[in-house]
């Protein structure tokens, strides 16, 4: 598997861990399902385009028309040409149907119900987000920014949601972050070649090449490295905050404890 194979599926990933922190806001979850069969086709297209090669603004063009073709014959087909090709009609049931779904988001309480129109919101959001995610840490070659989106994902499904399981799509988008910078990181280190070693002796007898072999672990001690920092970052964001104290007095305090009017 190339490169930018193995950062287009970590991408893609990502961007599910972190589409999993909008399962508590609606009933039932089948939204997701869909949503990521349609996110493994528009990286597939990813994939396709960038083997031609296009340039960079092109490639992420193509995966956009795809991706508008792919919410076109899902949610507004009966209306598109041959039930894929986007017409005034179908943009017109897009506008109806997001009118719907902001209508939906203000009425019900969480969980809502899965209505077409939040339907259309939450894969729609979900497919923008792998768009930019994919464009900027497979097409750009630049994970660290990709991050972003993912945090502005998360950001807004974890300040709707209440729920007592924050801590876990906390971890599954951090997760998602870290596998996609864990691939970039491999994939930059096997584009410098071969790793000087620097290790003790051959165990034949012969003095060391400095060189690790195809095979040989000197060459995977970074992507090992890599992985536990990750994991002890993982442990830490989620150990502090439970032994800290929480700020619910004063100022902060929101529940009303305090006295006074003001």
């Amino acid at each position: 598997m190339s490169g930018s194979v193995r950062l287009a599926i970590c991408a893609a990933l990502a961007t599910v861990a972190a589409a999993c922190a909008l399962l508590p806001l609606v009933d039932p979850a089948s939204w997701l399902l869909q949503t990521v069969l349609l996110l493994a086709i528009q990286s597939a297209t990813g994939v396709a385009v960038r083997r031609v090669p296009l340039a960079r603004p092109l490639t992420v063009v193509a995966q956009a028309v795809v991706t508008l073709l792919l919410l076109t014959l899902v949610f507004a087909h009966d209306q598109a040409l041959g039930g894929v090709l986007p017409s005034p009609q179908a943009l017109h049931e897009f506008a109806l149907l997001l009118r719907d779904g902001a209508d939906d988001v203000g009425q019900y309480a969480i969980p809502a119900p899965l209505t077409d129109g939040i339907r259309l919101m939450l894969v729609g959001g979900v497919m923008a987000i792998g768009l930019v995610v994919d464009a900027l840490a497979v097409t750009y070659r630049s994970a660290a920014p990709a991050g972003l989106p993912l945090l502005a994902l998360y950001s807004v499904a974890a300040g709707l949601s209440d729920d007592g399981s924050d801590w876990l799509w906390f971890l599954l988008a951090a997760a998602g972050y870290l596998l996609l910078l864990l691939a970039e990181g491999r994939d930059r280190l096997s584009q410098w070649g071969r790793v000087f070693s620097g290790g003790a002796p051959h165990p034949s007898g012969m003095p060391p090449s400095g060189l690790a072999g195809a095979g040989g672990s000197p060459a995977l001690a970074p992507v090992r490295t890599g992985r536990r920092i990750g994991v002890l970052a993982l442990g830490i964001a989620l150990a502090v905050p439970a032994v800290l104290p929480s700020l619910d007095g004063g100022l902060l305090d929101r529940q009303g404890g305090a006295g006074g009017a003001g």
